[in-house]
């Protein structure tokens, strides 16, 4: 009986241990087979602050009032949205404009629109193709200057002299230099994208190209390339100092 008692003492004593170590190991391959996941932080760890929920709804409206243009479109497509959004701003009816395509292979494209209020005008553009290392510039030139071909952007009365057996002379009413000059596309450099926004109302004789011109004196408009940016301006067109780049005919719409 002695014995028997013994032998169920031991049978009871192997199963527990065979039971806890069951229980042992599974609960390791457990820890082992899935470690435990860090927890997310709280909102109260990792506020978001004022400024970057401006910046979120900059982007945002942006994102929804500005769509993007595909790169792939035709340069001038491209430039038909942002210069029609500008004329939308200014109230959308232009009094004339002009489409400048590439001299040579510059690659330089434009367009330009003029609004005009009694004898105050404004000059709105948006040119793509640029060098970012380079200042361009656009000029007026009077009613008998062509848009393209070897007389493209060249002053019809009288045309330069280097230019006299190549370029026809016209009785274009003339136009000065003052009332010539636009201004400079911004900005200066850095981008090969640049936009233009000027306000010629001045005097004929005013400085700095602030002279006001009417529409119908003007025949073509031009980029340039400002080889010596930084300098005056010359009383005078120069070509050396001032590189033709692109050239289109100005149109009066009414």
């Amino acid at each position: 009986m002695a014995k028997v008692v013994r032998a169920t003492a031991m049978f009871a004593f192997a199963l527990a241990l065979v039971t806890f170590g069951v229980r042992f190991f599974s609960g390791t391959a457990s820890a082992v087979g899935k470690p435990k996941m860090p927890s997310l932080p709280r909102a109260s760890e990792s506020p978001v602050t004022n400024v970057e929920l401006k910046v979120l709804d900059e982007i945002v409206s942006v994102s929804d009032s500005k769509p993007m243009i595909p790169q792939s479109l035709n340069p001038l497509s491209a430039l038909q949205i942002p210069f029609l959004a500008a004329a939308t701003q200014t109230g959308g009816d232009s009094d004339g404009t002009a489409d400048l395509n590439p001299i040579g292979r510059s690659g330089v494209r434009a367009l330009l629109s003029v609004q005009k209020i009694g004898r105050t005008e404004t000059v709105t553009g948006f040119a793509t193709g640029l060098d970012p290392y380079k200042a361009y510039v656009s000029l007026f030139y009077d009613a008998g200057s062509p848009g393209s071909g070897p007389c493209a952007c060249i002053p019809s009365n009288p045309p330069p002299a280097a230019l006299a057996a190549t370029c026809k002379a016209t009785n274009a009413p003339p136009v000065n230099f003052s009332q010539m000059v636009i201004g400079y596309w911004l900005p200066l450099i850095g981008s090969s994208t640049r936009t233009l926004q000027i306000l010629k109302a001045g005097a004929p004789d005013a400085p700095g190209g602030a002279a006001f011109v009417e529409l119908e004196k003007i025949g073509s408009v031009s980029i340039r390339e400002d080889t010596q940016l930084g300098t005056p301006l010359p009383s005078a067109p120069d070509p050396g100092r001032f590189q033709l780049r692109a050239c289109g005919k100005f149109k009066v719409s009414k």
